[in-house]
């Protein structure tokens, strides 16, 4: 399955890929990977490796994935990444969200406005506020059970389910009897750091001074 978002205002493309694919005449893209079930090898220039279930992945350029796994594929395009694997995700997020649910930052913006994959718990008996998001949201449901909420109806959500929510969709998750685990794919974001403000900058001091303050020394 292949859904077409580059009309998008971030400009994205997702796959469910069951078992196999090979991705090329995309040298300029990043994909964001989510292993729903099973495991499969990955090949890209980086090398090979294999991605067992409930792990993620970044992957920029052109890859392959084969085995016997089920995969949710973001590619958000004209954007280059850094290689990442990691996983797999906790049992619960790491951030407290809304109405009772938390989340945890899989893959971080490298810079701000740069995209993120994202962990989503939804706690047993929790019925989100409806809510919209200014961009584009491409999801799987990763464990659990439950329901999302839109404008055409209500869907049921269950490990496999894939879903996009075009930007500022109104929409809203809940859990009844069981918690919900969603990975979401964010093409842009409103944190990260920047040139003016992150970690090696911040805390880099001369004296008693943060070097994010003595621009003599700043990289021009």
């Amino acid at each position: 399955m292949k859904l077409d978002y580059t009309m998008a205002s971030h400009p994205s493309l997702a796959r469910w890929v069951i078992n196999s694919i090979e991705v090329d005449q995309s040298e300029n893209d990043t994909h964001f990977l989510f292993v729903s079930e099973g495991e499969v090898m990955l090949k890209s220039s980086n090398g090979e490796f294999l991605l067992v279930e409930k792990s993620f992945a970044a992957v920029p350029g052109n890859f392959s994935l084969d085995g016997s796994g089920q995969v949710l594929v973001a590619t958000l395009l004209n954007y280059t990444g850094l290689f990442t694997i990691g996983g797999p995700i906790e049992p619960f997020g790491r951030l407290k969200y809304i109405d009772g649910c938390s989340s945890t930052v899989l893959i971080n913006p490298l810079r701000r406005g740069e995209p993120c994959l994202n962990f989503l718990y939804v706690p047993p008996g929790i019925s989100q506020t409806p809510h919209t998001h200014p961009s584009l949201r491409i999801g799987l449901v990763a464990s659990g059970s439950g329901t999302c909420q839109v404008d055409e109806g209500t869907f049921k959500m269950e490990p496999g389910t894939v879903f996009c929510l075009p930007e500022n969709k109104l929409h809203s998750f809940s859990a009844i009897n069981d918690s919900l685990r969603i990975i979401i794919y964010h093409p842009d974001s409103d944190v990260g750091p920047t040139d003016d403000s992150h970690t090696m900058l911040n805390n880099t001091f001369v004296g008693k001074k943060s070097a994010k303050v003595l621009d003599v020394i700043r990289t021009k």
